[in-house]
């Protein structure tokens, strides 16, 4: 018996059926046929309940994760993760101290927890863009590094105090004093996109459409014109609304960089401008 089909029936097979033991041996008897699961597939009202109680504890448990995350981040936006203590965090989650560590193991958690999503967002943006570089779809440098700028732009403004947050975690010092458990992840996460970027770059230039520059390079200077950039006009605008100059001076940006290094247009398979 596959692997699959084993786990398929132990989860699926009615209850007071004979399930498959480790191994896939059957534990007595034989399993019945999907006919006849099909015609046990009617819950009874108990059963019914049983699963609405489950499901309503599911979604309040990730109700309750989302409210303490929320907590979280606006605490270490306002107070820096530093100073903000998990006794603020839960007072502000209008929930018991105690009950945060049933979700969240310890501050670093937390912020681990916070920064993931973010990180993860870039990487899959960075990997699509990779994607239409391997099959063709760029006729222009410029609108490659258009995209760059773009994709990045938007994973800051779906986030923007998570993504202040890393970088004053980045700048202080505090990424080396996090749990290895998540520091790890975080590192590996962070390469991850830093590679994906670099590999754009090649990529960009084995298509003809970036001139030959070393990579690694350009592709800090990528990512530091846009992040400095950022930083600069947050703090300009002392935390309140976005600065009415970010987007000029990303796009002021974008251009120099695409006058810099992109090749003029090629031809390609039904590929944008």
């Amino acid at each position: 018996m596959g692997l699959y089909k084993w786990l398929n029936d132990l989860y699926f097979a009615p209850l007071g059926e004979d399930r498959p033991a480790s191994g896939g041996r059957l534990i007595s008897g034989n399993i019945q046929p999907r006919k006849m699961l099909a015609e046990r597939s009617v819950l009874t009202d108990a059963e019914k309940h049983r699963r609405v109680i489950r499901e309503r504890k599911k979604r309040e448990k990730r109700q309750r994760g989302a409210v303490i995350l929320e907590a979280a981040q606006k605490l270490f936006f306002a107070k820096g993760y530093a100073k903000a203590t998990m006794d603020e965090i839960a007072l502000a989650a209008e929930i018991s101290k105690p009950t945060i560590y049933q979700y969240f193991k310890n501050k670093d958690h937390l912020y681990f927890s916070l920064m993931i999503p973010f990180i993860e967002e870039i990487g899959r943006h960075f990997k699509k863009i990779e994607d239409k570089l391997q099959a063709g779809r760029y006729r222009t440098g410029k609108r490659l590094i258009r995209d760059l700028f773009q994709v990045s732009l938007t994973s800051y403004e779906s986030t923007p105090e998570v993504f202040q947050i890393i970088q004053i975690f980045q700048q202080t010092g505090l990424v080396g004093e996090l749990d290895p458990e998540f520091s790890s992840v975080l590192d590996e996460k962070g390469r991850a996109n830093f590679q994906s970027l670099r590999r754009i770059v090649d990529l960009g230039q084995e298509r003809g459409l970036l001139k030959k520059v070393k990579i690694y390079e350009l592709a800090d200077i990528f990512w530091g014109l846009f992040v400095g950039i950022v930083q600069l006009e947050e703090r300009k605008s002392r935390g309140k609304k976005e600065s009415p100059y970010l987007r000029s001076t990303l796009k002021l940006a974008e251009r120099i960089l695409a006058e810099a290094v992109a090749r003029p247009s090629i031809k390609s398979k039904g590929g944008d401008s």
